[in-house]
């Protein structure tokens, strides 16, 4: 049997206004359910405009707040504020509304209106107001409203989503600590990123029309040195208990820790495995310590391991032999090997002795396979990793010619 139609049952009311409130406080009395959607998130505000006050002289809000605060304790009433209405249309049950209810970013359940969001919120406006707001305890419905128009473009071009501005302003208030535990939310290695990173971010910073972009990556990494990392947690790390499944991560460069530590921090227990001597993948083997130096490294490490990631290095992992294994003892295995290949000329000559690519060469140094290197040698290519490969045989004695198209 189909549902009978119930097209004068519900009711919505478009506007807080004095009309608004008191047909939705009638209906809801003669227990119809009523959506009121508003375009205001402060019924108490909008109410208290000259407009709407009463010959005594007396706002609105005041005379009428018994009320408004009936409405919100019926269960029989829904307020959507604040919302913008798109469409009405007409069907066959009555009538179809579709609306975009702007997110105010903030749990009500949890707000208790103590406006302590207000007091430590670092970001101010070019006015000088904060842009998160509690206009006072009186508040209906009863909750700050924070004024985000869109996702900042820093952050819409970061790889990983860093929260840039977020970083920046706890940065400015000289929250260091809050700040780098921010960015670890997003990017458990913020001294590398701090060192190594593109930034696309600063390509797309609106300072940039003014005169130069905010230097984003030096903020990070003067984040991450200045930050007291003994009492640096992620808001969210502890916030699950362990689990019972166990997780094999094969690799342990940039893309076998970021999955490690986010997995420990949903509660699982996650084992690396790490061929080479020390974890670090290519930011270890492949770039040179004066662009990355092995502290800032191990640092990063460090924290990935106070999470409850163990590594296992010296453990290679054959995976024509050793998956199976892996499946009996881990619950998943996630492969983060990298690609420790290099990319050919597709010209003759380059299987020649004395021919080898820049990642190879690298690896070999940074292993120890390689100390010293004497005569002419040329690199082709201007990118990274040239200039790092060039830098590194200027150190072992070899006299380098850079050969670019």
């Amino acid at each position: 049997m189909k549902r009978p139609k119930d097209r004068l049952n519900r009711v919505m009311v478009i506007g807080a206004t004095p009309s608004g409130i008191a047909a939705t406080n009638k209906l809801g009395e003669l227990g119809i359910p009523v959506t009121l959607v508003d375009s205001e998130p402060d019924l108490d505000k909008k109410l208290n405009r000259s407009e709407w006050c009463m010959e005594s002289g007396v706002p609105l809000n005041y005379a009428h707040r018994p009320g408004l605060i009936r409405i919100l304790r019926n269960p029989k009433i829904t307020c959507i504020m604040p919302a913008e209405i798109k469409s009405i249309k007409h069907n066959p049950q009555g009538f179809r509304v579709r609306m975009k209810q702007v997110p105010s970013y903030i749990n009500s359940r949890q707000c208790i209106q103590c406006g302590r969001c207000v007091e430590v919120c670092p970001v101010e406006t070019l006015e000088g107001n904060k842009p998160i707001t509690l206009n006072s305890r009186q508040s209906l419905p009863g909750k700050p409203f924070i004024e985000k128009r869109r996702m900042p473009l820093c952050q819409e071009n970061c790889p990983l989503g860093v929260n840039v501005q977020g970083y920046v302003a706890l940065a400015k208030a000289g929250r260091y600590t809050e700040a780098l535990s921010l960015i670890r939310r997003d990017n458990v290695l913020p001294a590398v990123c701090g060192r190594i990173c593109t930034h696309p971010c600063e390509a797309f910073c609106r300072r940039g029309e003014l005169d130069a972009p905010v230097d984003i990556r030096d903020i990070k990494r003067f984040i991450s040195d200045t930050a007291d990392t003994d009492t640096v947690s992620s808001p969210d790390e502890k916030s699950l208990p362990w689990r019972s499944e166990k997780i094999a991560v094969v690799g342990s460069g940039p893309a076998g820790l970021a999955a490690a530590a986010d997995l420990a921090r949903y509660g699982y227990l996650v084992t690396v495995f790490e061929k080479e001597e020390k974890p670090g993948g290519l930011l270890r083997y492949g770039i040179g310590p004066h662009r990355l130096p092995r502290a800032i490294l191990d640092k990063d490490i460090a924290y990935i391991k106070t999470l409850g990631v163990v590594f296992k290095t010296f453990s290679p992992i054959d995976l024509k032999k050793d998956i199976e294994k892996l499946h009996r003892d881990f619950d998943a295995v996630i492969l983060t090997t990298g690609l420790w290949f290099d990319i050919k000329l597709g010209v003759p000559g380059e299987d020649l002795t004395g021919v080898e690519g820049c990642i190879s060469f690298l690896r070999k140094y940074y292993s120890g396979d390689i100390s010293l290197l004497k005569g002419n040698t040329a690199v082709i290519g201007d990118g990274n990793s040239a200039f790092d490969l060039a830098r590194v045989l200027v150190r072992i004695g070899a006299d380098v010619t850079l050969l670019s198209w």
